[in-house]
């Protein structure tokens, strides 16, 4: 099948009668967001909507069946039994391979590499513990990914042939090559410029969007529930004219692999419905919303298709060459939070604005700050966070809440910047437990406040002029609970562990990783001890393999003479 990267009119040598349906139909579209648009006008350009309940749902017999030829306004060719891929979307109920260094490196350019040799690239630390966190995040679909490849393969920016095939349909999951571009495609949800371009409207603007795209942009939809939920990603390849206002996008559904599916815009009342599955376990639920829920939206490929600006890399050049991306670097810096695993989080910061669910309700009241939620299909009983981005200057207390939960929860909670990562992994939540995390950037500092006896793992990544380093405090065992202050002091060289406030003695293992240019080297040690009341200073900036030793000292009672070398 010929394939085109744009929608095109279809059935030119219509009736007169059929061409002036259409100009009276772009006419009454007129003031709407028009091609490539990315900032719309606000909802209030638009007639007041009726509730979604006044949604007309057509009969969605041929949600599944073939094209209706007579009815079509557009026609990109694209067609989900060719053009999508023969198997359905995928989270972590089956192995797969996600990012690889290889993709990161990609994705972000030399920046994100502590080493590159032969073309292949070492990550720094922050850029490893990032790719963790992005792989896990894919636990709950890869429809990002599976929307934005199939269009990409279909307009020949990506060749099937690379992996083993004439059309996506022929592909087979059972690739690792091609689980990785999946990955890849996926992860530029997650970065800028891509998810600052991403269009929202309401429904009629979209549609309208659709219409008039042309051969120069193409655009992957997302759906949510009315309450941003359960967001999904599919593929748009055409528009038909249903009569009575009701307009029907094509689109490939990665849920459904093979099949056409409908999302229906009334033009009426401006609303839009859609029949589908969170993902493809479960029973298909009736996704709506109306041109002031904003539930619609549109990401368009070229902004995924440039090298993405590193949220990780420490400097501007970060950023690559790329003109936009330049502009990009200027603007201020943002550290990303990351939870994986159970519970939600709040966070907060000195002046006490929050961001976060509070009783139920969304809060953002910290300025310049954002949430990416991620189109992943997660049920809503599981909903993730989303990524959180924060100015990079800004010091934060988050909060977990265990209080929702019935049986225990696990969680691990990560911060990301420019040069650096911090994080707790392996927070154990009991019900009704609220622990505390404060993240001072400006300082390296991380805080971890529990009431109940813990042994997570503190994990700790920088970049510095000479070398990269990674840190793993492992088992800081806190019985009893308490508060372990973990600083990195970059202008000493140190690694700073305060167990000042802890109620009881413990033990904890290092593990600490150094990176250059040349060569990658590892120091491990176990069994020692956490005193309750004691500093521990590490000199990691001057050990190499080749060195004596690593340098450890304790000041036994906080008095700043060291007791113990």
């Amino acid at each position: 099948m010929h394939k085109t990267s744009a929608f095109r009119t279809a059935h030119l040598v219509k009736t007169v009668l059929y061409s002036l349906l259409l100009v009276v139909f772009a006419l009454w579209l007129a003031g709407c967001a028009g091609e490539e648009v990315v900032e719309l006008p606000p909802a209030a350009t638009v007639a007041p909507a009726p509730p979604t309940s006044a949604i007309v749902v057509h009969d969605d017999s041929m949600s599944e069946g073939s094209l209706n030829e007579q009815a079509l306004l557009a026609d990109s060719g694209f067609r989900p039994e060719i053009n999508g891929f023969s198997f359905e979307n995928y989270g972590d109920e089956q192995p797969a391979t996600n990012l690889t260094a290889a993709e990161v490196y990609r994705l972000f350019g030399d920046t994100a590499c502590s080493r590159v040799a032969n073309g292949d690239c070492t990550l720094t630390p922050p850029g490893q513990q990032w790719m963790e966190q992005i792989n896990g995040e894919m636990t709950g679909g890869h429809c990002e990914g599976m929307a934005a490849l199939s269009l990409l393969m279909f307009s020949d920016q990506v060749k099937e042939s690379a992996f083993g095939g004439q059309n996506a349909a022929d592909l087979t999951l059972n690739n690792p090559a091609l689980q990785r571009e999946i990955a890849y495609w996926w992860a530029t949800q997650t970065t800028a410029p891509t998810f600052e371009q991403v269009i929202k409207g309401s429904p009629s603007e979209i549609l309208q969007i659709l219409q008039n795209a042309t051969a120069s942009e193409s655009y992957t939809i997302g759906v949510y529930k009315e309450d941003g939920s359960d967001g999904h990603a599919i593929t748009p390849f055409g528009i038909e004219d249903e009569g009575d206002g009701v307009y029907a996008i094509l689109v490939y559904d990665n849920n459904y692999p093979g099949q056409t599916r409908r999302v229906r815009v009334n033009s009426a009342d401006d609303t839009w419905s859609y029949e589908a599955a969170i993902n493809p376990q479960t029973e298909s639920e009736l996704y709506q919303g109306n041109a002031e829920t904003q539930t619609l939206d549109l990401t368009p490929t070229s902004a995924r298709l440039g090298r993405q600006m590193c949220p990780f890399c420490d400097g501007a050049e970060a950023t690559g060459s790329n003109s936009k991306l330049a502009a990009l670097s200027s603007a201020a810096r943002y550290n990303e939070i990351f939870l994986d695993g159970d519970g939600h989080l709040l966070i907060e910061d000195d002046a006490g604005n929050r961001m976060g669910l509070v009783d139920g309700q969304w809060l953002s009241e910290i300025s310049d700050a954002r949430a990416v939620w991620l189109k992943t299909a997660t049920p809503a009983d599981d909903q993730i966070e989303p990524i959180y981005w924060l100015p990079a200057d800004l010091a934060i207390t988050v909060t977990l809440d265990g209080n929702t939960f019935t049986d225990d929860g696990l969680a691990d909670l990560v911060l990301i910047g420019p040069g650096y990562s911090f994080g707790v992994e392996g927070i154990t939540l009991e019900p009704g437990q609220i622990d505390t995390v404060y993240f001072q950037p400006a300082d390296s500092t991380l805080v971890y406040d529990t009431d109940q006896s813990e042994s997570p793992t503190v994990v700790i990544g920088v970049e510095t002029a000479t070398a990269d380093f990674d840190f793993e405090i492992q088992g800081a065992q806190m019985q009893g609970g308490g508060e372990l202050l973990v600083l990195l002091d970059k202008a000493a060289g140190d690694l700073v562990i305060n167990a000042d406030k802890l109620r009881n003695s413990g033990m904890f293992s290092l593990a600490m990783t150094r990176y250059d240019d040349q060569s990658e080297e590892m120091f491990y040690t176990d069994e020692l001890t956490l005193q309750a009341g004691a500093i521990i200073y590490i000199s990691y900036a001057d050990w190499t393999a080749q060195s004596a030793g690593l340098i450890i000292e304790v000041d036994s009672d906080g008095d700043e003479v060291m007791d113990e070398s």
